[in-house]
């Protein structure tokens, strides 16, 4: 069996590739140049991750906010959806 599984151990796959390709060792294995594609669901993760490091992050900041100001923060952003909520249900013929 001449597969890259069975051969690409660690202590030999360097010094074997670049011997037999005439390559410098740090490009010898024969997938050090392979771009990998991301997949849908990788990508889905990645999101799923980014979005709960962001939401600890500003919830971290939200506990550390007086109570007055976050209610503020809170209910502009409230209103703000509101807002958004209804241009988007009537047709926001205006704009």
């Amino acid at each position: 069996m001449n597969s890259c599984t069975s051969n690409c151990s660690p202590n030999n796959v360097r010094a074997n590739h670049a011997q037999a390709n005439n390559v410098h060792p740090d490009n010898a294995h024969p997938h050090a140049n392979r771009i990998r594609i991301v997949t849908s669901k990788e990508a889905q993760m990645l999101f799923i991750v980014a979005a709960l490091a962001l939401m600890g992050v500003l919830l971290g900041a939200a506990a550390h906010t007086p109570l007055p100001l976050f209610l503020a923060a809170a209910g502009a952003i409230g209103a703000w959806l509101l807002i958004f909520f209804i241009r988007e249900r009537t047709g926001h013929k205006g704009s």
